[in-house]
């Protein structure tokens, strides 16, 4: 229960702080800084998503990983304009795993 907590308050907080609209300047040389800016916003999610596959391979498996992993991912997808694609199949995977758990207490 922990992962899907976790999972669901790093997702809001990647969907706050990421910006509406992303532009690009490609009329003036960019630094080292401004690429890493541009990545610094899917840092986090990918040290939650390591951190949920280091605990899941060294516990037995249980049903909120599959929710928390997708959760992780949406906010992945979020967190990076090019994959923008992606967030509608994440976000039904997610809806998905939540739907068969729910299936499972009930």
């Amino acid at each position: 229960m922990l992962w899907f907590i976790a999972a669901f308050a790093i997702a809001t907080v990647m969907f706050f702080i990421t910006p509406e609209k992303v532009t690009s300047n490609s009329d003036c040389q960019s630094s080292i800084v401004d690429k890493l800016s541009k990545y610094s916003l899917v840092i986090l999610p990918l040290l939650v998503l390591s951190w949920l596959i280091i605990a899941i391979v060294s516990a037995p498996v249980m049903h909120f990983a599959g929710t928390a992993i997708g959760f992780v991912l949406t906010s992945c997808a979020i967190a990076l304009p090019s994959t923008h694609k992606y967030l509608a199949p994440l976000a039904t995977l997610t809806f998905a795993s939540l739907l068969i758990e729910l299936a499972l207490y009930l």
